[in-house]
């Protein structure tokens, strides 16, 4: 029973000391690039009241742009979304007395 107490204690006191010893060593980034119609724009439209005319005026012009089937003609906008992480560890720098200046 002292001996499991014993290896618990050493398993807490080796995570602590390595958690104090990585602590400012960590940089975590993510960088978010969109590209599109922003949301606010797309508001703005109202079925049936917006014309083929405002929404290229408001949107820009459309990645594609062709008529269906049913005589309609459809715009279509492409958007993307790209994340970008970065994960970066830096290694504490342990003083010896051997290479201590």
């Amino acid at each position: 029973m002292k001996q499991y107490r014993c290896n618990d204690i050493i398993l807490y006191l080796t995570l602590a000391l390595t958690s104090i010893l990585m602590a400012g060593c960590i940089v975590c980034s993510n960088d978010v690039h969109y590209s599109g119609v922003e949301d606010s724009k797309l508001r703005e439209i109202e079925l049936g009241q917006t014309t083929m005319e405002q929404l290229i005026e408001n949107l820009g012009e459309p990645t594609e742009q062709y008529t269906n089937e049913k005589g309609s003609e459809i715009l279509r906008y492409r958007c993307t979304k790209r994340t970008e992480s970065e994960f970066v560890m830096i290694p504490p720098v342990i003083v010896t007395e051997e290479n201590r200046t």
